[in-house]
């Protein structure tokens, strides 16, 4: 016999809602990071650009800031 079918249709409830969470809010949460990501690199571009910084320089700070965040104890030259 199944386990499926000797459980009561509560337990199954719970354990497919438990399975629904652990799938859908870790994909909620990285999409939520991808998004406050870009939207505070966008920010960061403007106020740079703001600044009156040439793209040169936009692109050097970014590629120095893209290098060190693997390892935060890294510091930048």
């Amino acid at each position: 016999m199944s386990i499926l079918a000797a459980s009561s249709p509560n337990e199954l409830m719970i354990v497919f809602g438990a399975i629904v969470l652990l799938t859908t809010v870790p994909t909620g949460l990285v999409y939520w990071y991808k998004t406050k990501r870009a939207a505070m690199d966008a920010d960061l571009k403007m106020k740079m650009l703001e600044m009156g910084m040439s793209a040169d320089e936009i692109e050097r700070v970014l590629a120095a800031e893209s290098s060190t965040d693997g390892d935060p104890k890294r510091k930048s030259r």
